[in-house]
């Protein structure tokens, strides 16, 4: 199981909060591709070849087209950087349809940048191989990543190929097949042990990626679920967890789903001391065809269980007439027993000096990620049209993205040359957040101040073994996440002063803590672990 499946593996211990516990939110590094050509792209699916030394469930797929460059490839920004001063050998797995050399590459240290070809050439097609990179040149810490797949130069494809990876850690040993001592990746997550009723019940279980990335769930991957028409009113899966999950201090189960129509939802917990407990939601679906926070109250029960159940469509008889996909993601446990609310931002740009816009569509463009894209040409995403509903000449949008600094430029027509004259701007938001811009005038005319600020401190920052809050106003919640978006740490804080937090088991690198005030606000800090 990959380091960053269960987060609960860093237990911290401190008087006055409690942190959640993520059991899976299935989820893997971020890789961004590049230079991959028309069809090129990169995903995380089933292993299409289980065998020989990689029998693993799941892979990344690289889909590398015949038109792009000899140095496609992709990377990432890991959430723990790799110590070249004590390991200095990267492993990882490949399984390639032709032979071609196949580079690494680290970026941003103190040695600077440094690329390299494997150690050990590839030597085999249409099955998995273990290459080695030596960095034995290369000291201190990196968090930066790329990986090239297929470094042919010149290029000399005619169709797209097809290259899968997985399995990627460090040590200090040059040995194929060396225990790991740091695992950057692996693609796996928990097992999803399918409930069916019988040999007419073909649902199943997919990791795909987000068809729906809004409201409260912006992530990049979830499970979807194929339920069969002739399944159990029970369908779902069970899992025995690699880390039990523990109702001890945090008492509700959160799952957000999305679903065609409106069901029971059940969790179960299953071998603890206190007993077996299948209960449904505190409070019923109300949405279809949009992602929902279902939560699970557990307060009646106390200690660690080794075994969830989740039944996301209980409904007796199951009364379907064409089976029903339905989708879910972010199994956590907090002591929290409100639904997360998704984080919205607003944007408005006062038009009434721009001109003649009979006709002319106004629209938002920039580095907004997801769905939204970056930098999308006008016209070419209807979710970033901005509309002015009742004629007062201020055209409006609302995006779902997470918190964030955001470049971005308002358009009038769909095409670039009508951009807003005053440039891009940059906005750095956190929570709800309502804001009004002026065609061609530099600043924005109305930013809600944020009732958090000033009002709280931490430090010391960079931290080492315990970070103090100090909050001179009521704070909800607390959240530590890791630079991928993983929490790592979610606090309870009671009350008004001063509480210790412990970070021993934190890895070193950057974290965002988020603070949550009563009243929705939310204010977003840098952290750093040494």
């Amino acid at each position: 199981m990959r380091k960053i499946t269960l987060l609960i593996v860093l237990m911290f211990t401190f008087s006055w909060a409690s942190m959640a516990q993520v059991v899976e939110n299935f989820e893997s590094i971020k890789m961004n591709i590049f230079a991959q050509g028309t069809n090129g792209s990169v995903s995380v699916v089933a292993n299409p070849d289980p065998s020989g030394i990689n029998t693993s469930g799941i892979v990344a797929k690289i889909v590398r087209g015949f038109d792009g460059d000899p140095w496609c490839g992709w990377y990432a920004t890991i959430p723990v950087p790799i110590d070249f001063n004590t390991n200095k050998y990267v492993h990882l797995k490949v399984w390639k349809p032709r032979i071609s050399p196949v580079k690494f590459k680290i970026e941003g240290g103190e040695t600077g940048d440094i690329e390299t070809a494997s150690m050990n050439p590839q030597t085999i097609v249409n099955g998995w191989e273990e290459l080695v990179f030596d960095f034995t040149a290369a000291t201190g810490p990196y968090v930066k990543i790329v990986f090239f797949p297929d470094f042919e130069d010149p290029l000399t494809l005619t169709e797209d190929i097809t290259v899968y990876l997985d399995d990627i850690y460090v040590n200090n040993d040059p040995t194929p097949g060396s225990a790991p001592v740091q695992l950057i990746e692996n693609y796996e997550h928990i097992p999803l042990n399918i409930m069916l009723g019988g040999a007419t019940d073909l649902s199943k279980f997919t990791l795909v990626q987000n068809p729906d990335k809004s409201g409260v769930n912006l992530s990049d991957y979830v499970i979807e679920f194929l339920r069969d028409k002739d399944g159990v009113p029970w369908g779902g899966f069970w899992s025995a967890l690699p880390v039990p999950v523990d109702v001890t201090t945090n008492k509700y189960v959160h799952v957000k789903v999305w679903k065609p129509r409106v069901s029971e939802i059940r969790f179960k917990l299953e071998g603890g001391a206190a007993g077996t407990l299948e209960i449904p939601s505190r409070a019923p679906q109300l949405t279809t065809n949009a992602w929902e926070d279902i939560v699970f109250d557990y307060s009646e029960k106390t200690g660690t269980y080794p075994i969830i159940a989740f039944l996301p469509d209980f409904s007796d008889p199951v009364g379907l007439d064409n089976d029903m996909v339905l989708y879910f993601d972010d199994i956590i446990i907090n002591n929290d027993p409100n639904p997360m609310t998704p984080p919205q931002l607003t944007l408005n740009v006062d038009m009434s000096e721009a001109g003649d816009l009979t006709g002319v569509p106004v629209y938002l463009s920039g580095a907004l990620g997801g769905d939204y894209g970056t930098w999308m040409q006008p016209g070419t995403n209807p979710s970033l049209q901005m509309l002015d509903t009742d004629g007062d000449k201020i055209y409006s949008v609302t995006i779902f993205v997470p918190d964030g600094t955001y470049e971005f430029k308002f358009f009038k027509g769909a095409n670039w040359d009508g951009g807003d004259p005053i440039g891009n701007r940059i906005l750095q938001y956190a929570g709800a957040m309502n804001v009004t811009y002026k065609w061609n005038v530099a600043g924005a005319l109305s930013v809600p101040q944020n009732p958090l600020v000033d009002k709280i401190k931490m430090y010391p920052n960079p931290v080492s073994n315990e970070l103090i809050i100090s909050n001179s106003v009521e704070v909800k919640e607390v959240t530590i996440t890791s630079m991928l978006g993983q929490i790592v740490g979610t606090y309870q804080i009671n009350g008004i002063g001063r509480t210790p937090i412990n970070t021993a088991d934190l890895s070193n690198g950057l974290y965002f803590v988020t603070f949550y005030g009563k009243d929705g606000s939310r204010l977003v800090q840098k952290l750093i672990k040494n």
